[in-house]
């Protein structure tokens, strides 16, 4: 018998255990994606610009679009919510769900819903993005004639046609590289090639 085919002959077991720990965690992951209940993801924006190219207009704006990107993920925004917009959710459940951010730079407020329900993400969102448009669409603040707001959203959010959690397309892959290699390591500490290396040390 030739080094070659002894070295295969050492390694196959390693090799099978590791090749068979993969199978197994994708088999694992699978079960997992299969009963998890998926996530959707929907979201929209509300522009808040100065109708003119003035600097203190757009320092007013940038900081309206912090102060209410802080508080339409609050919840007292969330009571502004009609009972159809908000789908049985309470206030506390609202902003669980819930995450904003401002942009000062884009002068957007960016609004984004997870939910099990679709539907009820983008109703979520469109809901809250109706109010801060309400909120912040005052006579005073659209009408000045210098320091003027145009305010918008900025495509409605539409009712997400596919999740974002479980994402078979991660973790299917990350499962099958985890189990090989703990597969490998764990066949390979109890394989006698592991014990003849140890003994190989020893001396």
């Amino acid at each position: 018998m030739n080094v070659a085919t002894e070295q295969t002959r050492r390694w196959r077991p390693v090799i099978f255990g590791g090749t068979l720990s993969a199978v197994l965690a994708v088999v694992v992951a699978a079960i997992l994606i299969a009963v998890a209940d998926p996530v959707f993801r929907a979201s929209t924006n509300v522009s808040i610009r100065p109708r003119i190219a003035d600097l203190g207009a757009a320092e007013a704006a940038a900081r309206l679009v912090r102060n209410y990107a802080t508080w339409v993920d609050s919840e007292a925004y969330a009571k502004r919510l009609g009972a159809e917009s908000r789908g049985g959710l309470s206030n506390a459940e609202v902003v669980n769900k819930v995450r904003t951010k401002g942009d000062s730079n884009a002068l957007v407020v960016a609004i984004q819903a997870d939910d099990e329900n679709p539907d009820r993400a983008a109703s979520l969102v469109n809901g809250l993005a109706e109010a801060l448009v309400a909120e912040i669409a005052s006579p005073e603040r659209l009408d000045d004639p210098e320091k003027g707001l145009e305010i918008s959203i900025i495509d409605a959010a539409r009712t997400p046609d596919h999740s974002v959690w479980p994402r078979a397309e991660v973790i299917l892959p990350v499962g099958a590289i985890i189990g090989a290699a703990v597969g490998t390591v764990v066949t390979w500490l109890f394989s006698p090639l592991a014990n003849r290396e140890r003994v190989w040390s020893d001396t």
